[in-house]
């Protein structure tokens, strides 16, 4: 529902930032003809959607602004459901600065991030996950990303929630029937078997949707890939070099990097995230410790853990490797799928018989620099391949969601095994219904609109 400030006009630029041969400027809200008509002339409501040329003027000392290009668009047939007025102007900062100055003084206010997309969705023009979807469609950098926006726009995701939502309330109708019919003994048998079959049907395309969160956030987000190995063992030299530029100090004193290092980039154009991270040590420092602790955090948020064991390492620092590798092969089992990659670096410099098995790379003289490249994009297409035709998770939202929807269906699955009554089952499945709802953006609470909208850029 609308509150009295999201009908409001709000303005702001719609293009990127900085020099550009047009800039896009957006206003939108009530009465927000009156807020601009006042700078092209006094000219009454033009007609919506025709395209027209007009002169910005400063309604004070009459200057002109710019000539450029003016489309009203009538609510509700706009992008945000309201009234709105799209500006093509010339795109030099000042003139930008300039239009937006005079919409502010004549009443408009700025638009906060994602506020136009939040009023689409108020206004019932796009739902929750296509509005995320929008925002990976804006910050796509690669074909992944695109992937994962366009499959949220488009309402794959929708569609698969819509559905798994009308099973429930399906089954619902069931139990309300033996609610108000108890005395009905072959309804009541019946019914409820005919709700069990549909919720295990319903509990197996949960599970498996759920399943996607994982390959969902590489799309989306791009492939977690953690450096990890013990102080000195060439860390920041393969972030440097993988980047193709000096990224990381690299220091032959030992626990240089305290904090983590995260970088975007390209292989092929496939979206990774490297990290760097602390040297996994024993250590009295106390800084070095916090590192330490933090980069045994973010190894079990990663998609990839590559473990650096360098040509020089001591028996002990092989040994800690070999144990961090026991037990994230032991979590990926239970947790999530983690790939592991072991790298012997620097190995220009030897490569001795414990290192049978690791991937020899030297930084030094770019040897096996393209074969780690390659293992890295591997796994990505791993990830994104099995997405392509199907709805799949990108966000944390969604997938709390469904496990909250999953956690509903199997309180009933459990309560029906010990005869509960049929109100008790209702209840689980209103549960359920509820939480599937939610992903799709029937939302009360509006810090969650909030966080979601937060991270969207000005002018969408």
């Amino acid at each position: 529902m609308l509150r009295p400030n999201d009908e409001h006009p709000i303005a702001a630029l719609a293009s990127g930032s900085g020099p550009g041969a047009v800039g896009v400027i957006r206003l939108s809200g009530l009465d927000c003809w009156d807020v601009v008509k006042h700078c092209l002339g006094g000219i009454s409501e033009p007609t919506a959607r025709r395209v027209g040329v007009k002169v910005f003027l400063d309604p004070i000392t009459l200057e002109s602004v710019d000539e450029l290009v003016v489309v009203f668009f009538k609510g509700p047939h706009s992008y945000t459901g309201q009234d709105t007025v799209e500006f093509f102007c010339h795109g030099g900062p000042y003139i930008i600065q300039r239009i937006l100055g005079l919409l502010y003084a004549h009443g408009a206010r700025p638009a906060q991030a994602g506020e136009f997309t939040k009023r689409a969705l108020l206004n019932g023009k796009l739902d929750l996950t296509a509005a995320e979807g929008i925002k990976d469609l804006v910050e796509a950098q690669s074909r992944q990303q695109w992937l994962a926006g366009r499959q949220l726009y488009t309402g794959k995701l929708k569609e698969e929630i819509d559905s798994l939502r009308k099973e429930v309330i399906g089954a619902m109708a069931y139990l309300e029937a033996m609610i108000d019919f108890p005395d009905e003994e072959d309804t009541h048998h019946v019914g409820l078997s005919h709700v069990r079959s549909r919720l295990g049907n319903v509990s197996k395309q949960l599970t498996s949707l759920v399943s996607t969160f994982q390959s969902g956030q590489v799309a989306s987000r791009g492939l977690m890939v953690v450096f990890a190995g013990a102080p000195n063992a060439g860390k920041s030299t393969l972030l440097n070099t993988l980047l193709g530029r000096q990224r990381a100090i690299v220091s032959a004193t030992p626990g240089t990097t305290r904090d983590y290092i995260e970088e975007p980039c390209l292989f092929d154009g496939r979206l990774v995230r490297l990290v760097d991270t602390a040297g996994i040590r024993e250590t009295n420092d106390q800084i070095e410790r916090e590192g330490v602790s933090l980069s045994n955090r973010l190894i079990e948020e990663a998609d990839v853990v590559i473990l650096l064991n360098s040509a020089d390492s001591s028996s002990s620092e092989r040994e800690a490797m070999a144990t961090l590798k026991t037990s994230l092969q032991a979590k990926a089992k239970q947790l999530k799928n983690i790939s592991l990659i072991a790298l012997l670096t620097k190995s220009d410099q030897s490569q001795p018989a414990w290192a049978s098995g690791l991937m020899p790379i030297s930084c030094k003289t770019g040897d096996g620099v393209g074969d780690l490249q390659a293992a890295l994009i591997k796994i990505v297409d791993e990830h994104t391949g099995s997405l392509e035709e199907r709805p799949f998770l990108t966000s944390q939202r969604q997938q709390s969601a469904l496990l909250a929807a999953q956690s509903a269906v199997d309180k009933f699955t459990h309560q029906a095994q010990q005869k509960a009554g049929p109100e008790m089952l209702a209840f689980e499945l209103l549960e359920a219904a509820r939480a599937l709802s939610s992903v799709v953006g029937d939302i009360s609470n509006e810090d969650i609109l909030d966080k979601v909208f937060s991270e969207f850029c000005i002018g969408k």
